[in-house]
């Protein structure tokens, strides 16, 4: 049985990414554990679930966010502490596949690539130097310390025998997404699409009686609800819609004040659990997912799951129009685009939604993408 390590610079706790491809793969045959950063040093550290071993390492308290140069270089300084711990780990385990689940966990996978002769496998969930430009995108030292990193992910990339990535254009005609991202960098690379898909929801609840708009996710940008703030403000209607704003992050202070200087009814929920993802999505008629572009990401086609696990639950989506999320929302008839700096529209579409009350059906879940995973596992000549 083949041992596949896979590393992630979160606590796993959960992931459901990380864990659907852990679980895809270990009924596909293969023997999966996951090494995990426990950054704030408050998880179970060795856990069995569905007989995949979680690791997690603590090497010190260490910050989820780089709001500062000071933060960032604790984020840095933690990070090599824990790639370096889970690199001894792994020397002494000696796995057959090195499955690295973002950029700042690749340096594990190199080594033991060059050390071992591992497989390298590279799970591009995102852009990680456009989260360098997250919290002052126009700053000039903050676009040179982006544009190093990723010269840095484009030679590392280079060495890997597998890369997946998130996303892909999904028609002649759609915006490009991660999958082409890579290829304009790296020549003859042997790079796959598996969409961050939900198990598909086999029931089904009423859309609530009042209009409410809904946002289930990480809090990292406060300019996207300073937006819907203010488009909310001059709703053409009497009875405003409501908002339920669930998640957490580094963000969180300045989105609560937003939120209780907005006059508008609102319910706030923080960190919340997979298992608590339906009941918060049930509450809402549409899920907002229209993020800053500023930084890239979303134009180079970052597709957030919220929007896949809204139409999953029978709710519609707003997303960003120009980009492969606006493509596949409107093709797959599970949302509606608009430009994030234009409020007339984001009212009109509103608007829409509430009169309409859409109810969509996600057809393509995760058990397609899972099959396309296991394939490309498969297709490694050293595995087979």
């Amino acid at each position: 049985m083949k041992h596949v390590a896979m590393i992630v610079s979160n606590p796993c706790d959960p992931d459901p990414r990380v864990e659907k491809e852990a679980e895809s793969l270990k009924e596909a045959g293969y023997k999966v554990t996951i090494h995990a950063f426990d950054r704030n040093e408050n998880k179970e550290q060795k856990v069995i679930k569905n007989d995949i071993e979680i690791i997690r390492y603590r090497i010190g308290k260490t910050p989820t966010g780089a709001r500062t140069i000071l933060t960032g270089s604790k984020v840095l300084s933690g990070l090599r502490k824990f790639r370096k711990a889970v690199l001894n780990e792994l020397l002494s385990r000696r796995p057959d596949v090195i499955h690295c689940h973002d950029a700042d966990t690749l340096p594990v996978g190199i080594y033991l690539k060059k050390k071992l002769r591992t497989t390298l496998v590279f799970d591009l969930h995102d852009l990680a130097h456009t989260w360098a430009r997250m919290t002052k995108p126009y700053s000039i030292v903050r676009k040179f310390i982006s544009k190093i990193i990723e010269i840095r992910l484009v030679r590392r990339m280079k060495l890997c025998d597998l890369i997946i990535t998130s996303s892909g254009s999904v028609s002649g005609t759609s915006h490009q997404g991660f999958r082409e991202w890579v290829k304009k960098r790296v020549k003859k690379v042997n790079v796959i699409v598996v969409e961050n898909r939900p198990e598909i929801n086999r029931t089904m609840s009423p859309l609530p009686e009042e209009f409410t708009i809904g946002y289930a996710g990480k809090i990292r940008e406060p300019s996207m609800f300073e937006s819907l703030i203010r488009a909310l403000r001059n709703w053409p209607k009497n009875e405003k819609p409501k908002l339920i704003i669930a998640g957490h992050g580094t963000a969180d202070t300045e989105v609560n004040d937003l939120l209780s200087n907005s006059g508008l009814v609102y319910e706030r929920v923080g960190k919340f659990g997979r298992e608590q993802l339906s009941d918060i999505i049930n509450k809402m008629s549409v899920m907002y997912a229209v993020y800053p572009t500023v930084r890239g990401n979303i134009l180079d086609g970052a597709l957030p799951t919220k929007m896949f696990d809204a139409a999953n639950f029978g709710r519609p989506s707003l997303v960003n129009s120009g980009c492969l999320m606006g493509d596949i929302a409107e093709s797959e008839q599970i949302g509606m685009a608009i430009d994030p700096t234009n409020q007339e529209e984001l009212i009109s579409k509103l608007l829409v939604i509430n009169e309409k009350c859409p109810s969509p059906k996600l057809e393509r879940v995760w058990s397609g993408e899972s099959k396309r995973l296991v394939a490309a596992y498969n297709s490694l000549g050293n595995l087979s």
